[in-house]
C-alpha cells in the first residue's frame, strides 16, 4: 500500500492541475454523478425488482463508477508508474487501481445513502 501512497503523492505534486481539474469538475457536475445513480438507475431497478439490497447495490456500484472517472486521468498516470517499477502491463495496473476506486466509491456513496 505504502508503494501506491507514494505514487499518488508523485503524480500529485508533479501534475497538480488533474487534481484541480478533478476537483472542479466534481463540483459542477454534482448532480450528474451523485442524481443519476439515484433517480435514474434507482428507479430503473426499482421497476424490475423490489428487492431493497439489489436496488442500493446498483445505485452505489453505479455512482461509484461514475465518481471514479474524474480521477481516471490521475489513475492512469499512477498505473503508468506502478506498471514500470513491477514490470507488468500499464492496462492490468490500471484495471486494478480503477477497480479499487469504484469499490471504495461505491462502498462510501452506499453509506451516505444509507444515512440520508
Amino acid at each position: 500500500m505504502n508503494l501506491y501512497f507514494q505514487n499518488y503523492s508523485k503524480v500529485f505534486r508533479k501534475n497538480f492541475m488533474l487534481v484541480i481539474m478533478a476537483l472542479v469538475l466534481l463540483i459542477l457536475t454534482f448532480f450528474i454523478w451523485a442524481g443519476v445513480p439515484f433517480f435514474v438507475i434507482g428507479n430503473a431497478v426499482a421497476d424490475l425488482t423490489s428487492n431493497l439490497v439489489v436496488i442500493l447495490l446498483c445505485t452505489s456500484l453505479s455512482g461509484g463508477f461514475l465518481f471514479s472517472l474524474f480521477f481516471a486521468p490521475i489513475n492512469l498516470k499512477v498505473a503508468e508508474n506502478i506498471a514500470s517499477l513491477k514490470q507488468r502491463g500499464i492496462l492490468r495496473s490500471f484495471v486494478r487501481i480503477q477497480t479499487i476506486w469504484i469499490l471504495a466509491s461505491s462502498l462510501i456513496f452506499a453509506v451516505v445513502m444509507g444515512v440520508v
